[in-house]
């Protein structure tokens, strides 16, 4: 392992390691505050305007999904091209980038526990759990870095 590639082992774990705080520390803490009972549910039916809020985030989570996906795509694409000592501060910027943006969706379900809670359990326990998912399956893997830092055949190192 040369030293490059030893920074981006290191930037990978500290940044999957705050990635996972973010994303799964925030639900378990939101969880948390509800089944405790410390945050009560909220009294309003999901009707008209309530109803209208959660298709909102639930477009929101989709749309923020979508985004990482792309964004994912471009930078492993473009990672070869970055010089070498920035490659690790890159990894770190983009992962922590994914992880507050899908981190959201638990946002997402603490206000609509507020709102809705009492008829909308199930949707609010939706939100709360896809950020640790999402961050799961959207977030690269450090093979798929490493792979990214190499040049693509038949070009120029």
């Amino acid at each position: 392992m040369n030293p490059a590639s030893g920074l981006l082992v290191l930037a990978h774990r500290q940044a999957s390691l705050m990635g996972w705080a973010l994303c799964a520390g925030t639900p378990a803490l939101i969880g948390g505050l509800i089944l405790s009972g410390f945050l009560p549910a909220g009294e309003h039916r999901p009707e008209g305007l309530y109803l209208q809020l959660g298709y909102a985030f639930t477009g929101l989570v989709f749309l923020a999904a979508a985004w990482v996906l792309w964004r994912r795509g471009s930078a492993l694409r473009r990672f070869h091209r970055i010089p070498e000592p920035r490659r690790a501060g890159v990894l770190l910027r983009e992962t922590l980038l994914y992880a507050a943006l899908l981190e959201l969706s638990s946002l997402y379900g603490l206000v609509y526990w507020i709102l809705v809670g009492k008829h909308a359990g199930r949707h609010v326990a939706g939100f709360v759990i896809l950020a640790p998912l999402l961050f799961l399956v959207l977030t690269p893997r450090l093979d798929q870095w490493m792979r990214a830092a190499e040049p693509a055949p038949g070009e120029a190192p």
